[in-house]
């Protein structure tokens, strides 16, 4: 701020002395006394200026030595804490460096849509112990960091929550909603792959006993995980075997 104050004062040095002259190309005729009298008036302006500028300068060199103190104070002060906590410097810094990066790997899980998600659901775990880890720190104790830990932490409930939720679709009509097995495995908010069809069929067999008919209005369970269990890749070897042995037919509703 005060750097920019000095540029201020010369940017008006300046428009203040091509104010100035300017006039002196305008007149024809001035003579040595009113010249003199004029150069006068510049210099004492000029030694004004100089003036300023020279106190700024010292305002400024006398900032940075309180700031430098200041600095010095701060350090003295964190030194004097983490020593009452039993910790050293390098221990806030590294407890500081991997909470930061918990921050950013969470703020990239919450990017996710919940099927996406299940996807971490191992990781998300991993993250919670850790986090419950880093509370029992007496670095939490600390103000910024307690309180970045309780918020990290409260995210990451939040995230294992979503998963945690039962997952369901309620089936549309065939004819609106081209729904079937397949047709809802592959939609970007369940699957987003056709193939993971039998998942659903498994996960409901209480109410699809043929995974070629499903009604509208049903609510299906959309279980969690991105690959088929060697049960559900059982089931849909033995619906494709008893499909080839009997003539095609097209989806019911």
């Amino acid at each position: 701020m005060k750097t920019n104050h000095i540029f201020s004062l010369i940017l008006f040095i300046v428009v203040v002395m091509l104010f100035n002259i300017t006039p002196l190309f305008a007149q024809e005729e001035m003579t040595k006394d009113q010249w003199q009298e004029q150069m006068t008036s510049y210099k004492a302006k000029q030694a004004d200026l100089q003036a300023q500028v020279t106190k700024l300068n010292a305002d400024i060199e006398g900032l940075k030595v309180q700031s430098s103190k200041l600095d010095t104070d701060l350090l003295t002060c964190e030194d004097a804490l983490y020593a009452m906590l039993g910790v050293t410097r390098a221990d806030v810094e590294a407890f500081d460096k991997e909470l930061a990066q918990m921050e950013n790997r969470v703020a990239e899980l919450q990017r996710m849509s919940d099927a996406e998600l299940v996807n971490y659901k191992d990781e998300l775990a991993q993250l919670d112990s850790r986090i419950k880890e880093m509370a029992q720190s007496k670095i939490c104790l600390i103000p910024r960091y307690g309180d970045r830990v309780k918020a990290l932490q409260d995210k990451i409930t939040a995230l294992m929550n979503s998963i945690q939720k039962e997952k369901t679709y309620t089936v549309g009509t065939w004819g609106q909603d081209r729904d079937c097995l397949w047709n809802i495995a592959k939609k970007k908010d369940i699957y987003a792959n056709a193939w993971m069809w039998p998942k659903i069929w498994q996960g409901n067999r209480d109410i699809i006993k043929d995974p070629d008919v499903i009604k509208p209005k049903w609510v299906l369970k959309i279980p969690e995980g991105n690959e088929l269990s060697k049960e559900e890749k059982s089931a849909a070897n033995r619906y494709y075997r008893n499909k080839a042995a009997a003539p095609a037919e097209a989806p019911k509703q």
